[in-house]
């Protein structure tokens, strides 16, 4: 198991050769890669290859790897109108994880305005399923396996966040069981947390990790209150960390332990960013100490 962070905050500032020095030199050993930015994906293909098989081995060179990347996500609205656009980003993010070096990219489940609890599920697993095997070519040409997250939406009347595609362990394990081999899972441990809802009491950290098993192959650690999807560094929020760890050790998780805790980064002044990676990669370094 290696420790990691995200690239993005960095990377839109100092651009991602800093972004991945700066990981390296606070300690990090992999990187969750920000492969959101379009108008790099939309480099004439030859100059996107080259782009990002440069970046790869410059993480190699310096010793860092590139455990998975994060594609654009777009709200429900952009994104059915851009769909057929936003498939061909999306080929182009799976290609640029290849030339990365990487294995895995993660991709959001997408959903409807509608889709919130039960709603509209079976027009947003159509949905779905028509986006995500769409890219299926694809994964398989460059040899990435896509990961499916466990989502959350705004309930209006209840004004607080609740269900929705993907928030279940059960709805995440029939798409990828479904789809293929091409797909496993993405646990973002921080939005579990921001489900209560009636129910939905299964939506908890042992009855997920224990569900998803072996398809659980990466992970998006952050915290936060409980509330609001604040995506802080481990031990700033309420969720018990000690039970999440024993539930990934008692799962057999091999994976990697990458924060997604950059809402932080974006309090900091840019000639702290080292310093502040480092207070990431110790409250990393604790999580990691639970499990191992």
């Amino acid at each position: 198991m290696k420790i990691g962070s995200q690239s993005a905050v960095i990377d839109r500032v100092f651009g991602p050769e800093k972004a991945l020095s700066t990981l390296k030199s606070a300690g990090f050993e992999t990187v969750d890669f920000s492969v959101e930015n379009e108008a790099r994906l939309n480099l004439q293909s030859k100059a996107m290859e080259k782009y990002f098989t440069d970046l790869g081995k410059y993480a190699q060179d310096i010793g860092i790897e590139i455990g998975q990347t994060h594609a654009p996500f777009y709200s429900p609205e952009k994104h059915l109108e851009r769909n057929d656009e936003i498939i061909e980003l999306q080929k182009r993010a799976i290609a640029a994880t290849g030339y990365l070096g990487s294995k895995y990219i993660i991709i959001h489940p997408l959903r409807t305005k509608e889709r919130v609890f039960n709603e509209d599920y079976e027009r947003t697993k159509d949905i779905n399923f028509k986006y995500y095997n769409a890219l299926i070519p694809t994964l398989k040409e460059y040899g990435v396996y896509l990961a499916v997250e466990n989502m959350f939406a705004w309930d209006a009347i209840g004004k607080c966040m609740c269900p929705t595609t993907c928030t279940t362990a059960e709805e995440m394990a029939m798409y990828i069981d479904e789809l293929g081999e091409r797909f496993v899972a993405c646990l973002d441990i921080g939005h579990v947390n921001l489900i209560h809802q009636k129910e939905f009491e299964h939506v908890n950290y042992s009855h997920m990790i224990k569900t998803l098993g072996k398809r659980l192959k990466v992970l998006h650690v952050h915290d936060n209150d409980g509330v609001s999807d604040e995506h802080l560094p481990p031990f700033a929020g309420n969720i018990n960390w000690k039970l999440v760890m024993n539930c990934l050790k008692d799962a057999g998780y091999t994976g990697n332990l990458s924060l997604e805790a950059d809402n932080f980064m974006t309090l900091i002044k840019p000639e702290l960013f080292e310093k502040a990676e480092k207070i990431m990669f110790a409250t990393a370094k604790r999580l990691y100490d639970l499990i191992n």
